[in-house]
């Protein structure tokens, strides 16, 4: 009786766990949001948002990993991880948007933000950039996350969208195909007609097939100088690179030629030494 008990407890576990996860979107008002892609094409008025898994402090938390140890898998050989934006969960979408949307006129922008907390840099932007400057002061940077959170938050509930899937499965995808819908990547609150998000601050997208330096602004909550702005983690030039054929690319950046033969005179160094004193 008791085997039959557990066998029975055992099948109802495998069963939930075959159920699909219902994980939409998070905000950034509220804490650590979602880390999104967005494709934009003005002239069909067509775009697309993608989940891509990864929140604000879990992709900041990846980074410093990849800082620390070379690699962004358990391989130890990746130097770069590719989402596949035409297959699986996000298939749907990626096929939708190209029902009307052209390559050659897209454009396409990395965003995640925090909303929240009261500490030192607790607050801010993970974004792709092209070009231009920082935002001018704390202010504009919490009301660009605010307002940027209206757009993600009608993708999340398929407002206007003709393809959505974020409240059903762990990462989701979105299209939109008019420029009325609340969930429409070109509106002001968005990216507008600017490619800046919110219309402040840097151009964050840029066309297909090419790569965007990921950056980052900080500040605190009563923080009254402008936010810091620099390269994410302090750590190098992290791209993402966008193809056409639907892969989305992040890319470790590796050692210069010049800091390799620093690093390999270095060891020589150490070679010589420890020669010498066991000689």
């Amino acid at each position: 009786m008791k085997f039959q008990v557990k066998a029975l407890v055992a099948a109802l576990a495998l069963s939930a766990a075959t159920i699909p996860a219902h994980a939409a979107m998070t905000f950034a008002p509220s804490g650590s949001s979602s880390m999104i892609l967005t494709l934009l094409d003005f002239n069909s008025n067509m775009s697309a948002t993608f989940d891509l898994g990864y929140s604000f402090d879990s992709f900041q938390t990846m980074v410093e990993d990849t800082h620390k140890t070379g690699v962004t898998s358990l391989d130890g050989l990746t130097k770069s991880m590719t989402f596949d934006l035409a297959s699986g969960d996000y298939a749907d979408a990626w096929t939708a948007y190209w029902s009307t949307a052209s390559a050659t006129t897209t454009k396409w922008a990395i965003y995640a933000a925090d909303g929240s907390g009261t500490g030192l840099d607790s607050r801010g932007i993970i974004s792709t950039y092209k070009s231009g400057s920082n935002l001018t002061n704390s202010n504009q940077l919490q009301t660009s996350i605010a307002n940027f959170n209206s757009y993600m938050t009608n993708n999340n509930g398929g407002l206007g969208t003709i393809s959505s899937n974020h409240d059903s499965v762990d990462n989701g995808a979105s299209t939109v195909a008019t420029n009325l819908s609340q969930a429409y990547a070109g509106r002001a609150v968005a990216y507008g007609s600017t490619g800046r998000i919110n219309g402040q601050g840097h151009v964050s997208m840029d066309n297909l097939d090419t790569s965007l330096t990921v950056v980052q602004q900080k500040m605190g909550a009563t923080q009254a100088s402008a936010p810091s702005f620099n390269t994410l983690g302090l750590h190098g030039d992290y791209k993402f690179t966008m193809n056409s054929n639907g892969a989305l690319e992040f890319v470790v950046p590796v050692p210069e030629a010049d800091s390799y033969a620093m690093l390999l005179a270095g060891l020589g160094v150490v070679g010589l030494v420890a020669r010498r004193r066991k000689a």
